[in-house]
């Protein structure tokens, strides 16, 4: 069996325009949840715009939301600070090679187009239904990434801030008695910009956190991730941790499917 993009990709997919203000574009993401958005001209994608590029560009609130943080934009368009030439494929390139390009560019999602026309976008989340359909067996340990580096809960914001800086990794697995109790990754460390820095790391963390043993066959890692709808899957055995599972290491699994 052929695994495509099209049996996987979604196809109902927000838009925006360059002309679109920035204040605009963060209303979609946060109604929907999306962690980035394709920027069109008329039918043809000319960019991409993402949460993080917002986040960057924004002046945090002193205010905590479930839907992500609160920014105060500046008042600009979309296409001004869009990531531009964005990364595209057909509906029917192998999920295999869409899978190898998310890794050789380190990107969590590629749009989907048929002769410039945007009809869909493939995401590292999809990746992982495309492997909760092959039933790969394959434990996560062969996948996961390490080292993984942590921070206690007695940290502040300023100093989980300042690990991540030096470490130079996305993101800090938070712990209490060696246990993890959850994440502090770029977009914590900026959204969390306006408080105090004397700020505990556990008001600012991440609380999504799926752990999972070593031997846990990736279709069920998969399946769990998307259930939970969890960014980051740590692997662990004897209460130790021993790796971590992002996106992208999903992506790289996808690689050797057929």
């Amino acid at each position: 069996m052929s695994y495509l993009v099209d049996a996987f990709m979604t196809s109902k997919v927000q838009k925006v325009s360059p002309d679109t203000s920035l204040n605009q574009a963060y209303q979609i993401l946060r109604e929907y949840s999306f962690s980035s958005v394709p920027v069109v001209e008329g039918e043809r994608p000319v960019g991409i715009l993402s949460r993080s590029d917002l986040v960057r560009l924004g002046q945090p609130e002193q205010r905590s939301s479930l839907r992500g943080p609160l920014l105060t934009l500046p008042d600009r368009k979309v296409g001004e600070v869009m990531q531009k030439h964005p990364v595209s494929v057909t509906s029917q390139t192998p999920v295999a090679a869409a899978a190898a390009l998310m890794v050789a560019r380190r990107i969590h999602r590629v749009l989907v187009t048929h002769k410039d026309t945007l009809t869909g976008v493939f995401s590292t989340r999809d990746v992982m239904d495309a492997l909760q359909a092959a039933r790969s067996r394959a434990p996560i340990s062969d996948y996961m990434s390490t080292p993984v580096l942590d921070v206690p809960t007695t940290a502040t914001v300023k100093q989980a801030t300042e690990r991540l800086s030096e470490s130079g990794v996305s993101g800090l697995v938070v712990v209490e008695d060696e246990l993890p109790v959850g994440f502090f990754t770029q977009v914590e460390a900026l959204q969390s910009a306006a408080e105090p820095g004397s700020t505990p790391v556990e008001d600012a963390m991440n609380y999504a956190l799926l752990c999972l043993d070593l031997k846990t066959p990736l279709h069920r890692a998969a399946a769990q991730a998307r259930a939970t709808r969890a960014r980051r899957i740590l692997a662990v055995e004897h209460r130790r941790v021993w790796g971590i599972l992002t996106g992208l290491d999903f992506a790289r699994a996808a690689t050797s499917l057929p």
